[in-house]
């Protein structure tokens, strides 16, 4: 049986709620079993028109999923996508309160300026390297709005992909002469390596990330804009902060940055 909008509208109500007062839901699926990806890119639309609608800015987009052992933990064999809003982003080296967050972990990846727009089907790597204005280091802050972690492809898709804060670095370079595959990352977690990586823990690039991205857009009749942000995925594992941690991530060429928890 279709989902019908009444549905879509109360999925992305709960979810609403849940970030606003910071109490975890259960899993959607549970509520209605029948949800398909299809439906729960739906949701994740009618909280994004929601939030716009009560005066949030969309400035990008985010590419969820990009390494195999997530793609386990979701029971998919591809990426997902959400959407990056101006209130999801911080400063560099801000300290977010936890009070406004659930259960947060963290991830370091290369973020996309796009100086172009760029359309699928067919999008390469070298279409997005072609499109891209400047790359920047960047950290992302997930916090899935259900209790304990509990989520699927469905729950993670709905809820916007679990995207909650993100932070850029200030220095901006450009992605002619970079190789994006062999950058390097190192993550601190107050002071202390806790993981490094290299992009090509992005689906071998992260630019084929983007790429992706474009493709599954066009799939539903959407693209990529000039101006937009894009986090392709993380490059290393995902991290859970606590009240007094502080988090860097340090790029071999793009500088670092970081962000507290309080």
């Amino acid at each position: 049986m279709p989902v019908t909008e009444e549905v879509i509208t109360d999925l992305a109500h709960r979810l609403i709620t849940a970030e606003q007062r910071c109490v975890p839901i259960e899993p959607i699926t549970t509520l209605y079993p029948d949800l398909t990806e299809a439906d729960a890119y739906r949701v994740q639309m009618a909280v994004v028109t929601t939030k716009v609608e009560h005066g949030d800015r969309v400035i990008g987009r985010k590419v969820g999923a990009t390494s195999q052992a997530i793609q386990q933990l979701l029971r998919i064999d591809e990426p997902i996508y959400g959407t990056l809003l101006e209130s999801n982003q911080v400063a560099n080296g801000e300290t977010i309160s936890l009070s406004r967050l659930i259960h947060p972990r963290v991830e370091c990846e290369i973020a996309f300026l796009l100086g172009e727009g760029i359309v699928g089907p067919g999008i390469a790597v070298a279409d997005v390297v072609s499109a891209t204005q400047a790359v920047m280091a960047s950290l992302e802050i997930n916090d899935p709005r259900t209790r304990e972690w509990k989520i699927g492809s469905r729950e993670a898709i709905a809820d916007n992909g679990i995207t909650a804060r993100f932070v850029l670095g200030e220095q901006r370079l450009s992605v002619e002469g970079l190789d994006l595959p062999n950058t390097t990352v190192v993550l601190k977690k107050n002071g202390e390596e806790v993981a490094s990586a290299t992009g090509a823990a992005v689906l071998g690039d992260p630019a084929r990330a983007v790429a992706w991205l474009a493709n599954k857009l066009a799939e539903n009749h959407q693209r990529l804009k000039a101006g937009e942000i894009v986090l392709p995925g993380s490059m290393t594992p995902i991290y859970p902060v606590g009240a007094g941690d502080r988090v860097a991530a340090e790029f071999e060429a793009l500088g670092s940055v970081s962000v507290g928890f309080a």
